[in-house]
Parts: structure tokens; sequence; C-alpha cells
């Protein structure tokens, strides 16, 4: 009998493979190894903010925005009927997402629960970002999206690039004097950053909303996972990002509901609070978002040094970048604004004591609130049901007095 030959069917395997790759690898202004080239090239539901949106009966319009270094940000501004209008005095809200997160978060809970859409019923002028990099926010005026460099950046970058963009941006549309900043877990980090290195977006803002910040996370009980991911980079030398979901994966899921389920549900809600199975189909399409090996590098090197910080790069380039051979700690003091803090008391990613300690560094805000939740743990705060029956009743409650 004549032995079958194996070859074509891997040509043809490695064809349909390396179609989408090649061009990008040979591309002249920039350089993508084939794991990550692939990756990139994999399809992605960039619409599902504008998805939930039509489902849940709202509406919405998207913005461009472009930072000072490149990045190419989508921006939502989002209502129910009629958009506000040129000279409205609604209050204009700005929500920043967290890590592997994007604006489709927000919406996550649905009607009558999302905190984006109980503002919206409220009458306030809601606008959703979205980080770089991130589902809705896969672009670079100049990079190529598979190449080393469009990954380079951490929280830190976020901060002082995207969430400024983001803010001056709102104020032009909205034609309003300041806003209100809403931050949850790592975009409450980049906030911090960003009052705190560019003081003068102190004035624009009328108030901090701080829900599960990621700042000083130095107690976390994923410290003791800190020093196995410190090694990632020398293992995956070549695996600097961490892409968002595909719809590969989606497709997946939709064929094995109950498993796709199973899998998002304990991996999202731990041990939540509140958390409805029946959000985790909601989920599976938008998340992970995407973001960078950087940003968890970042936050890893904040709990073994103990000092909310920017990134470390070693004393040559430190000296280069800071003057000095240990980057200096953000200045939270120059932080004037007024900050409402809302953090779990059972959260194993940041931790009440770290979240004290921030409210300690802030000398100078108008006005520091903390409001504990005793059995809240972190994806609570935006994805458990919880949220919108102890959280956003208290952070409205607050934004409107």
């Amino acid at each position: 009998m004549q032995r079958r030959s194996i070859t074509p069917t891997l040509f043809l395997v490695a064809a349909i493979f390396s179609r989408p790759i090649l061009p990008l690898l040979f591309r002249a202004d920039c350089v993508c190894d084939p794991l990550n080239a692939f990756l990139d090239s994999l399809p992605l539901n960039r619409e599902r903010t504008d998805q939930l949106l039509t489902l849940d009966g709202y509406q919405g319009r998207s913005y461009r925005v472009v930072t000072a270094d490149g990045y190419v940000l989508k921006l939502y501004r989002i209502w129910r009927d009629q958009p506000p209008s040129a000279n409205s005095t609604q209050e204009a809200i700005l929500l920043m997402h967290g890590i592997l997160n994007s604006s489709a978060d927000w919406l996550a809970l649905g009607p009558g629960k999302s905190l984006a859409y109980q503002l919206v019923d409220r009458g306030f002028d809601v606008w959703i970002a979205n980080s770089r990099s991130s589902l809705n926010s896969h672009q670079h005026e100049k990079l190529c999206t598979c190449s080393k460099e469009f990954w380079n950046y951490s929280w830190h970058e976020i901060g002082y690039y995207d969430l400024a963009a983001t803010i001056d941006k709102v104020l032009e549309k909205s034609q309003q004097p300041k806003l209100r900043l809403i931050v949850f877990s790592e975009g409450g980090g980049a906030g911090l950053v960003l009052l705190s290195t560019r003081p003068e977006y102190n004035d624009k803002l009328s108030s901090l909303e701080a829900m599960a910040p990621g700042a000083m996370v130095s107690n976390t009980w994923y410290r003791f996972l800190a020093g196995p991911l410190a090694k990632i980079p020398k293992v995956f030398k070549s695996l600097y990002a961490l892409y968002s979901t595909n719809q590969v994966t989606v497709q997946a899921c939709e064929r094995e509901k109950i498993a796709c389920t199973n899998v998002y549900y304990q991996i999202v809600a731990g041990e939540s609070a509140g958390m409805n199975r029946s959000v985790v189909d909601r989920l599976y399409q938008s998340l992970p978002a995407g973001a960078s090996m950087k940003e968890v590098q970042h936050y890893i090197q904040v709990i073994w040094t103990k000092r909310f910080a920017p990134y470390d790069y070693g004393w040559e380039r430190n000296m280069e970048l800071y003057g000095s051979k240990v980057p200096p700690e953000y200045p939270l003091d120059r932080i004037t604004v007024p900050v409402n803090f809302h953090y779990g008391l059972a959260d194993k990613i940041v931790d009440a004591t770290g979240v004290e300690w921030v409210a300690a560094k802030l000398i100078n805000s108008a006005r520091v609130r903390m409001r504990a939740y005793d059995r809240l743990q972190h994806s609570d705060f935006i994805f458990g049901d919880a949220a919108h029956q102890l959280v956003y009743n208290e952070v409205i409650r607050w934004i409107m007095e």
C-alpha cells in the first residue's frame, strides 16, 4: 500500500496561516516576529460597544483621539433618546476602564445596572474611554500593531498620554470647563499618574471617583506570584503583548457556551459577592481587551519595591530619564482635586492597605473620602450585581452632593 505524503497538507496549512502574516513580516517600516504577527492578524470585534448600546436601547457616537505619542484611541459619548445639545448644561462624566478591559465593560451589567447607563438615565453627559491597544483602540499613526515598539508602554503612558488626550477631547466637544473622572482598577493608577505628573489637569476635573484603584498594590495576594511572573520576559522574550479576544475565541465560546461560561465565571468572578452568570454572555466577546506585558511588569515592580513610581529601566537608563538611579515616587501631593475612594475589603488585587496608603499621600487634595465594602472583591466593582446595589448608588450620591 502506497504511503500518502503529508507534504501537500503541510504546505496548505502553512499557506493558510501565513497569508495574513507575511505582509506584516516583510513591511519596510516595522519588524514583527511570527508569533505576534499571527496573533495580531486574528480578526477582532471592534464594534462590541456599539453592539451593546444598540442591544440595550441606547445610542452613541465615537470620536477619534490621537495621543501626543501617536496612539489612536476610540472615545464614546452615549445617550438614550437625544444627544446632548451644543449648549447643554449637563455635567460631563468620563469613565476609564482597567487593565484588559475596554469601554464595552462599562456596559456589561446592562440597563438599570451598569454605571454608565445609570448616569445617562440621571441626565449626565456620559463618555466612556478606551486606552491604547485595547479592543477599540488597536491603532497607531506610524507603528505596526504587531511590533515590539507598539507595545512598549505601561500604565504610566496610559495616564500621561491617553487620559490627558481623552480629557481634552471631552472638554472640547462638550464645551464644559471641567468634567468628573470615574476610574476602575488600572484606570485609578493612570488617573493618579496624570494628576501628579501633569498637575494642570487638576484644574480640568471636578473630582476623581476611584473604584478599586490599582496603584499601591504591594500587599496584593498576587505578590506571591510576582517572582515567577518576573521571569516571564526572560522565558518568552517575544511575548510582549496580551492580545484582545478574537473572533476565533468568540465562535468557540458560542459553540461551547456552557464550558466557556464556566471558565469565564471562575476567572472573572472568583469569590464574587454577587456576579450573575448571565453577565458572562456579554463578556466573552470583549474580554480580555488587550494590554502590554510592560503593564504587568510595572505592577510587579510596585509589588517588589513597595513604591508607587514610574517604570524602572535600570540605573543607566533611569539616570537619563529621571536623573536618579531609582525612579522617584509619583508626587501625589500635587493632586488637588477632591478624591473619593471606593474599595473592597475582600479584594485580593487592590487591598485596603494600599488604598489607605494612597489616600494618606493626598495631603493637598481638597477632600478625600473613603468608602469600604465588606464583601466586595475586585471584579465586583464593574461586573457584580453588588456594584449596582451598593457601590453605584454611593458614587452617584457623592457626585450629586
